[in-house]
């Protein structure tokens, strides 16, 4: 055999090989399906594209068919596990529609309060801050019992124990909302929680919830978020990563139902009264009785979301046994008390004493009255307590049993409550520099918000008592946090009139200007309150800032000023986010104009100007 044709043979035969080796490998390519939808009340599929082929099977209207190929006006289409011809005539293209991509991440959120977040992942490393219970943090990674994490200001590590790891998609498509099936409910299993005015944390705060309550749902949103019902025809959405839903009311599995082991009372202090319902929860139906205030009565049951279950008037049901309407003792409190015949003023001569719910050393203190306070008599008990207007909306109970105080028919010449022009002698204001430590607030152009309310704060501080007032700081220094628990009981504690919660803004851009808020759900009315210190500070900025946006009184359920004990208002004295705004509040002039502005008000409010 001659070796060149050998060898050309087999080079031949060598590419041949390699060309069909790559047609072998090359994946087969296959066209986007296309959807046909059916629009005949019935549609006949056939063998072939004609009449007179035969009939494969019928299909009925609204049927969704995969287009395979068209000839004339024929589509060859695919039914089930048939393929056959019919009439493009009563074919309509179902128009696809591309989803929206995501993303998928994880998010970290705390299981309890004060979660040390370390430099490394053990105990011995340096703190470098704290993630609050139910607060989320983004996932870096997880090793040795220990998850890194990374919040808005801080990146460590945290012990796995304490925290829930879990995915978070993110999507720029909006969410699908559907209607809640009958009687589902909400159960808050976060100590506080946001209510947003649509199920996006970016939306507006309309108030917050707190742990245990039963909110009915009335919507689902797709991205994990419900609208409930948080106060009597008022609803926002809330983040189901905070709660837990149930059909109908919540079972022993959310909450539990006691009988006490001893005989227990319950005193109302709410001025209107509470409602008896049907179950342990303000969406539950009224039976139409009131337990009115200064009632008693024994609780029967307790629910661990603080209801309990009474008889009052042969009528059965729950109250909201708060500490915010009432209180409870084991102590049987009885009383008589009568308008004084005269005027009459009570006046403390030295020392404290606890101003108190109702007249018994059992009931919770309001506040303290202190040396050189004096003030008018409401009523007075058959056990040697009297009723005082102990602020300007709250009245209260101080035992007259002591030497420390006298009764008096002269009317003394200072008081708390008395108007002393241009002083603000004996008033007593709690002033709140909001965020603090590892909580930085809201920051942009070179400012960071909790530096500012602490400075703004200490301003307002010094202009207060620099015309008589006693001021009492939630936090003096920027390594201090307190809760918004906290900071709501903080003018409670320290027995003060009232309650400024100083905050800057943050927003587009082109946001500018101040505002307050004041809460339309507390137990004590603000209003007034809020109206006087906001127009204050308004005709101080006005004067020396004229051109300055006033971006009014608004209300708003804040935590700090719902849950508040006093009269309360929050300001917003400037947005971190417009440069300009960001110049101005950081300068010691318009610090002090505001500080000139709250004192003006608060001097209107207790009538001192």
């Amino acid at each position: 055999m001659n070796t060149k044709k050998l060898n050309a043979a087999t080079i031949v035969s060598l590419c041949l090989v390699l060309v069909f080796s790559m047609f072998a490998v090359i994946p087969k390519a296959h066209a986007s399906s296309t959807k046909l939808k059916v629009t005949a009340s019935a549609l006949n599929i056939r063998t072939a594209p004609s009449t007179s082929s035969k009939v494969i099977t019928t299909v009925k209207k609204n049927t969704t068919l995969v287009k395979v190929k068209a000839s004339g006006k024929w589509y060859q289409v695919k039914y089930k596990n048939k393929t056959g011809w019919a009439s493009a005539k009563y074919l309509k293209t179902v128009k696809t529609t591309v989803s929206t991509a995501s993303t998928t991440s994880k998010i970290v959120t705390s299981k309890t309060d004060n979660l040390n977040i370390r430099k490394s992942n053990s105990t011995n490393s340096t703190v470098l801050g704290k993630l609050n219970k139910g607060k989320t943090a983004t996932y870096i990674q997880q090793k040795n019992g220990w998850v890194k994490i990374k919040t808005s200001s801080i990146t460590g590590w945290v012990s796995a124990t304490y925290v829930t790891v879990s995915t978070k998609k993110a999507t720029t498509a909006k969410p699908k909302i559907t209607n809640a099936k009958k009687n589902l409910y909400f159960v808050v299993t976060a100590k506080s929680l946001s209510v947003r005015s649509e199920p996006n944390s970016k939306s507006k705060l309309l108030a917050y919830v707190k742990k245990n309550e039963s909110l009915l749902i009335s919507r689902i949103a797709s991205n994990d978020w419900v609208e409930v019902t948080y106060q009597t025809g008022k609803k926002g959405w809330v983040s189901t990563h905070y709660g837990t839903q149930k059909v109908k009311e919540p079972t022993t599995s959310s909450i539990t139902v006691v009988v006490p082991k001893k005989t227990t009372y319950y005193y109302v202090t709410e001025p209107t009264g509470l409602t008896i319902r049907n179950s342990y929860s303000v969406n539950a139906k009224s039976l139409g009785q009131i337990v009115p205030f200064e009632s008693k009565v024994q609780i029967l049951k307790q629910a661990s979301n603080g209801w309990i279950y009474v008889n009052y008037n042969d009528k059965k049901g729950w109250i909201n046994g708060s500490t915010s309407y009432g209180f409870a003792s084991t102590t049987n409190i009885s009383f008589t008390a009568k308008k004084p015949s005269k005027t009459q003023y009570f006046v403390m001569r030295s020392g404290t004493l606890n101003v108190r719910s109702l007249p018994t050393t059992a009931a919770p203190s309001l506040g303290k009255a202190s040396k050189g306070n004096y003030f008018k008599i409401l009523r007075i008990s058959n056990n040697n307590w009297v009723e005082v207007q102990y602020t300007s909306k709250q009245k209260g109970w101080i035992s007259s049993n002591t030497t420390s105080s006298k009764i008096t028919t002269k009317k003394p010449t200072t008081t708390v409550s008395d108007s002393v022009k241009g002083t603000l002698k004996g008033i007593k204001i709690v002033v709140d520099p909001g965020h603090g430590k590892q909580d930085n607030g809201a920051s942009g152009n070179h400012v960071v918000e909790k530096t500012l309310n602490l400075k703004a704060a200490k301003a307002i501080q010094s202009a207060i008592e620099e015309v008589g007032g006693i001021v009492y700081m939630t936090r003096t220094t920027d390594n201090q946090f307190l809760t918004l628990d906290e900071r709501a009981a903080y003018a409670k504690q320290k027995g003060a009139n009232a309650f400024i919660s100083v905050h800057h803004n943050s927003g587009p851009s082109s946001a500018t200007g101040y505002e307050s808020y004041y809460s339309t759900s507390a137990k004590v009315s603000s209003k007034k309150f809020a109206d006087a210190i906001h127009d204050g500070i308004k005709d101080a900025i006005k004067e020396e800032y004229p051109n300055y946006k006033d971006r009014k009184l608004k209300a708003m359920d804040y935590y700090v000023v719902r849950y508040n004990s006093v009269v309360s208002v929050l300001l917003e004295l400037g947005f971190v986010s417009n440069a300009s705004d960001a110049k101005l509040v950081n300068s010691n002039d318009y610090r002090e104009t505001v500080a000139k502005g709250v004192v003006n008000g608060l001097l209107s409010y207790y009538g001192r100007d």
